[in-house]
């Protein structure tokens, strides 16, 4: 091994230590520092314009910025948390009544009677012949549920102190983000071991398919979740403001959007509204779901350049690999992967026409 080799293999197991270490001590605020980052670039064009209006000062327009988005955005979105979490506590409250005075049990029985039930009756035999009890399962899936409600509040009482930590360090990292992230972003442009234009060619493609997803994604659930919010309404359906904002959350889930509202649908079929129940179903069908169909290709359009299928499956595998977040930085891995191979691609052959010259 020569000298230049030794030093290459010294330098390079150093570098690597030392990103590990600082993988172990960022660990713990990775998930702050991913959302600062989506909203860093979310809300990237409205800081250039501001760094024009406050004549190049870029740390007042970040911190204007930030200002903004925490009361424009964040505590709002808290706001509708907090009455969204209340309408969840009186749905437990609801469904534990029910549990404990048998109600559950006898409204699960009712349903024999009504037009859903009806179509059970034509699967009783074979129900029968596998001991298959619809009311013991009716039950039991309710207590599921009103556990896993109970679970999750209890949780997020317990971890109060924990977000809002998270919601500081998410605050002061957007700050620097939109401070600084132009700066960064070059700076990591120059350190990328490839061709300028192929160095390009990935921050575009990373760039443009986050900014899309997240621009998409968003404005879809929000619109979504609004109009069946206003169907569950005028239609009288329970908790409406609860089941809008659970629509909106779920939409960002490919083919959550019709779980959410055909649910709702059957709901008011078992309860004996057939009419309100076919009034959703149009609903959800030519409004709810259909208004997808607008937005995404209106936004996405062909910036992402990913296939659907590799997108459908994408955003699920994201979603159990990194949470939440996995809906938005899912579309941008792939969106990586097309470009590393078409530089692959590219590369390849120019290498096979070189040799083929030769």
């Amino acid at each position: 091994m020569t000298r230049s080799q030794l030093f290459a293999a010294f330098f390079f197991s150093v570098f690597l230590f030392l990103l590990y270490q600082l993988y172990r001590m960022f660990e713990g605020f990775l998930a702050p520092l991913a959302w600062a980052a989506l909203l860093a670039l979310i809300f990237h064009p409205v800081q250039k314009r501001l760094v024009r209006w406050f004549r190049g000062r870029q740390g007042l327009a970040a911190f204007a910025l930030t200002t903004l988005v925490i009361g424009g955005v964040i505590l709002p979105g808290l706001l509708l948390l907090a009455l969204v979490a209340n309408e969840s506590v009186l749905l437990y409250q609801r469904i534990a009544t029910m549990v404990a005075e048998g109600g559950v049990t006898a409204w699960w029985l009712s349903l024999q009677d009504s037009w859903l039930g009806r179509l059970w009756n034509y699967a009783e035999p074979l129900l029968a012949q596998w001991n298959v009890d619809l009311a013991n399962i009716g039950v039991k899936v309710t207590n599921a549920i009103s556990g896993f409600l109970v679970t999750q509040a209890t949780a997020i009482a317990k971890n109060i102190v924990g977000f809002l930590v998270d919601f500081f360090l998410c605050t002061v990292a957007l700050f620097f983000l939109l401070r600084d992230g132009e700066r960064m972003i070059v700076a990591l442009r120059d350190l990328l071991p490839m061709e300028p234009r192929y160095r390009d060619l990935v921050l575009e493609r990373f760039s443009d398919a986050l900014t899309a997803v997240v621009q998409g994604s968003l404005l879809t659930a929000l619109a979504q979740g609004t109009l069946a919010g206003l169907g569950y309404v005028v239609l009288g359906v329970p908790f409406a403001v609860f089941l809008g904002c659970a629509t909106a959350l779920i939409s960002l889930v490919p083919m959550g959007t019709p779980v959410a509202w055909g649910s709702v649908a059957i709901y008011l079929f078992a309860t004996g509204h057939p009419v309100k129940g076919l009034i959703q179903v149009l609903w959800g069908l030519l409004v709810v779901s259909a208004i997808d169909n607008v937005i995404r290709p209106w936004i996405i359009g062909g910036r992402t350049r990913i296939p659907t299928i590799l997108l459908f499956f994408g955003i699920l595998g994201g979603l159990q690999a990194y949470g939440f977040l996995g809906v938005f930085l899912a579309p941008a891995v792939i969106a990586l992967l097309v470009a590393f191979i078409r530089i692959y691609r590219e590369e390849y052959k120019m290498a096979r026409d070189v040799a083929a010259v030769d």
